[in-house]
């Protein structure tokens, strides 16, 4: 599967992506979160390319992707990385997604929904909240902890990070793998401590999916505000993944399938009755 990866000349940066799957399906779209990569996702191209078109991509600064040319964390924003995939689904002539974001890739996504929201056919996030309000002050403090540690011992700072984000051995191991790959890409961490976008929660007119992994702390000390944001639209709802983190797919890739597959599907025939009508 991943001797498939290919790359992509942008305007800033050349990207590497994989996509699998026969054309004329719909595509559907994964993007990690900060510190990952492509390879996060093989599992969902080898289930889910049988019926889709599966695209995935790593972010700029990530995987075999190239750094921006602007190495600091102003190379590294939401907005750049969002424009980095709007330039290679243009170049792949795609015009509709159901998009997956994990972590700071769910919050590309709503930047990507504010920007071209007809791109979207479904928007699906996990390990992401719609809105965090840290101080200035502690956004600062992580960045400067990323820079410190990783300067002086990055393989025991990624080691610390990949336990952190799983309760499984052998998925902390598959972590390790995607987080050691990591290039300058982490600076995005310092883009994505202050920000809300329930009120695109509230007024989405697709298919809206939140997966909730059990043991994704971090993220669940910070959902309050999106689960009201998702009561308040009939097009939102969110699902809890038992025994999962914040790699949800990777814990257990088996059930997040499922639910992927069974969201995308139903999505679908919803499409083709109103088509109909």
């Amino acid at each position: 599967m991943l001797e498939k990866i290919q790359r992509f000349n942008g305007s800033e940066v050349e990207l590497e992506y994989l996509l699998t799957g026969e054309e004329n399906v719909e595509t559907i779209i994964f993007v990690h979160g900060a510190g990952s990569n492509l390879r996060q996702f093989k599992l969902q191209h080898e289930y889910l390319s049988k019926e889709f078109r599966v695209l995935s991509i790593s972010l700029r600064g990530h995987g075999d992707s190239s750094n921006s040319l602007d190495n600091t964390s102003k190379g590294y924003t939401l907005e750049k990385n969002r424009d980095d995939i709007l330039e290679l689904l243009e170049y792949l002539k795609i015009e509709k997604i159901h998009y997956i974001g994990n972590s700071a890739g769910g919050l590309i996504g709503y930047e990507l929904i504010i920007k071209k929201p007809q791109l979207f056919s479904s928007f699906i996030t996990f390990g992401t909240t719609a809105e965090l309000k840290l101080s200035k002050f502690v956004v600062n403090l992580i960045s400067q902890i990323d820079r410190v540690m990783l300067r002086i011992n990055p393989k025991s700072y990624y080691e610390f990070m990949s336990k952190h984000s799983s309760k499984y051995n052998n998925i902390q191991k598959e972590i390790y793998d995607l987080l050691i790959r990591t290039k300058k890409g982490i600076l995005i961490r310092r883009n994505i401590g202050n920000y809300s976008y329930t009120n695109i929660i509230e007024k989405i007119n697709i298919p809206f999916l939140v997966i909730k992994g059990e043991f994704d702390n971090d993220i669940n000390n910070n959902l309050k505000t999106t689960i009201e944001a998702i009561n308040n639209n009939n097009n939102a709802s969110i699902i809890k993944l038992e025994g999962a983190g914040h790699f949800a797919n990777l814990d257990k890739f088996e059930e997040f399938n499922r639910i992927i597959g069974e969201f995308i599907k139903s999505v679908s025939v919803c499409k083709e009755n109103k088509h109909n009508l």
